[in-house]
Order: C-alpha cells, then structure tokens, then sequence
C-alpha cells in the first residue's frame, strides 16, 4: 500500500514543475512574453519540421530514380542523409537573423523533443509487433535530420560561445586575438 503522505508530497512537486514550466508561456503584467526563447524556438522548431518535410519530398523522388540498381543499404543512407543535410542547410538561415544565437539549437531540442513524442505515440498506437518498421522510419527520416542539425547548430553555437567578449571587458573589434 502507498504511503499517502508521501504520494500528495509528490503531486505537489510535480504541480510545482508544471506550473513553473507553463508559467514561462504566459504573459507578464505588461503584455509581454516571459520567455521569448522559449516561445520563438517552439515555433521555429515547427518551421525547421517542414523545412525537412519538403526537403524529403523534393529530393527522395528524384533520388529513388537516379540511385536505382545500388545496394538497399546505400540507397538508404544516401536518401536519408542528402535531404537532411539539404533541410540543415536552409534551417541553418535561422543562424543568420540578428538577435539570440541559442535560439537555433534550443529549436532542434524542441523538435528532439517533439519527435520523441510522436516516437512514443506511434509505438503505443501500432504496438511492438511493428517497432522495426517504425524504427526503420524514424531511422531515415528523423535520427538524420536531427542528428546533423542539433550537432551543426550545438557546434556554430559552442564557436560563437567561445569567441564572444568576456563579461567585463568592452568589444574591441580592433583587437584581434
């Protein structure tokens, strides 16, 4: 038998947890958005989703054609990592806006996360007797993308991180180091 104390101890810190992570979507008293980066990567981890999409329906019929007569295996990679490294090209823009840098890797989190979700729901919904069929998709369609975007925007990020100017020392664009 459950310890109740114990279990209500639980809800309230899980209470706690959802109520600080949805309070960063609400509004402040003055209209404002508490967090941007939270709410501005959410929405460009939806754009970078089909971004990938059209990449994948644009390039994958052509490919199949071009790449027939070549090992299963080779046409596999290369159709999953041709239209990846086409979609991460492109996502890549969003690096070139002005404004917050972490806002491109904390977007491919987003969809990490997003992703997984749909992982999840799909194995419960077609069951385990199907997980590597489902596997087999996620693997083309999804680890690719995701791997080669969050590595990309995680390393232009790191490189950003490690060149920009200390906390008390002034920019000095004249100063090369």
């Amino acid at each position: 038998m459950a310890n109740p104390i114990r279990q209500k101890e639980i809800d309230e810190r899980i209470g706690k947890f959802a109520d600080s992570f949805w309070g960063a979507f609400q509004m402040t008293e003055n209209g404002k958005v508490k967090s941007t980066l939270l709410l501005y990567s959410f929405c460009l981890s939806w754009v970078l989703l089909a971004v990938y999409g059209g990449c994948f329906a644009l390039f994958n019929p052509w490919l199949d054609g071009a790449l027939q007569g070549l090992p299963v295996g080779l046409i596999t990679v290369i159709e999953a990592l041709v239209p990846a490294a086409a979609g991460t090209a492109v996502g890549f823009l969003a690096w070139l806006l002005p404004g917050d840098k972490r806002l491109l890797p904390a977007s491919y989190i987003w969809l990490t996360l997003l992703m997984l979700a749909c992982l999840i729901a799909l194995m419960i919904m077609m069951g385990w007797g199907s997980a590597g069929l489902i596997l087999q998709f996620f693997g083309m369609f999804v680890l690719a993308p995701l791997a080669l975007g969050l590595g990309a925007s995680l390393l232009a990020y790191y490189q950003y991180w490690k060149k920009r100017p200390a906390a008390g020392e002034p920019e000095r664009p004249w100063k090369r180091q």
